[in-house]
């Protein structure tokens, strides 16, 4: 990953360099100009006004509109939404708004701006430039278990065409294998599904242990994503609290990811 357009608070996924036609980005706990460290952008952990305001300034730094934005309610599921014109500012200005009870955005109309936001979780951004379309995808534990990443490059297939040969997918900053522990419970279901490699389940003594970006990375080459064709960052959200929101540390607040095509 590497800053945004000089703007030392966004960062982007290398990978997306070359196609000028895309914009991505993921916003840190500073403001997109480099200052602060409380930059939240979801209506929770903070002051409403204070997060209008934090999105307004995402929006100014990125040349965009608040009708540029489509957000959806993260329910850590698999349902989706195509998105329309209908559905331009939509969560912007409050969760009423957003999109309800949906993991999965995905479009193939210009200057419509994907947005996913997490604190541990992996946000996930497809790219299809074979047919002109994207995906922004909420990834949690039980996203991943359910394979919400594929499923989006799957839909992205299903309504627009897309060829997996030539997707870009990037997985973004979440919890890392080393610092995401889970009960033995939860770990049992991991481990049971053929799914998941023995490379993304751990064991330390009587701790357990998830890589979770290594299993959609495993998911989408599954599919037919072309391993070169995907980026897989290497923050781990937990570990640069000094950068990110960490759910496991304590805090409510919201980083996000952002995929659009532009005009």
């Amino acid at each position: 990953m590497e800053v945004f357009n000089n703007l030392n608070g966004l960062l982007k996924f290398s990978i997306l360099d070359k196609f000028p036609k895309v914009l991505d980005f993921v916003t840190t706990r500073q403001n997109p100009f480099g200052y602060g460290n409380n930059f939240n952008i979801g209506y929770s952990g903070g002051d409403d006004k204070e997060t209008f305001e934090n999105r307004m300034l995402l929006a100014t730094a990125l040349v965009l509109k608040p009708e540029n934005f489509v957000i959806q309610t993260q329910i850590h599921k698999d349902n989706y939404k195509i998105v329309t014109e209908e559905n331009a500012g939509n969560g912007f200005l409050s969760k009423v708004s957003a999109i309800q009870g949906t993991d999965i955005l995905l479009t193939n109309i210009k200057h419509l701006c994907l947005i996913t936001r997490s604190a541990d979780c992996t946000p996930v951004l497809l790219y299809s430039p074979d047919v002109e379309a994207v995906a922004a995808v909420h990834s949690g534990r039980e996203g991943t278990f359910l394979g919400v990443a594929a499923k989006a490059a799957k839909l992205l297939k299903e309504n627009f065409g897309a060829d997996f040969s030539k997707m870009i997918a990037c997985i973004g900053p979440s919890i890392g294998k080393e610092c995401y522990e889970v009960g033995y419970d939860c770990a049992g279901k991991f481990f049971k599904n053929p799914r998941f490699s023995d490379n993304t389940i751990s064991q330390k003594g009587e701790k357990y242990f998830l890589d979770l970006k290594t299993m959609i990375f495993d998911d989408l080459t599954a599919l037919g994503l072309k391993p070169g064709n995907i980026e897989k960052s290497a923050f781990c959200t937990k570990c640069d609290d000094k950068k990110f929101f960490s759910a496991r540390r304590g805090e409510s607040q919201r980083f996000c990811a952002g995929i659009m095509l532009k005009k």
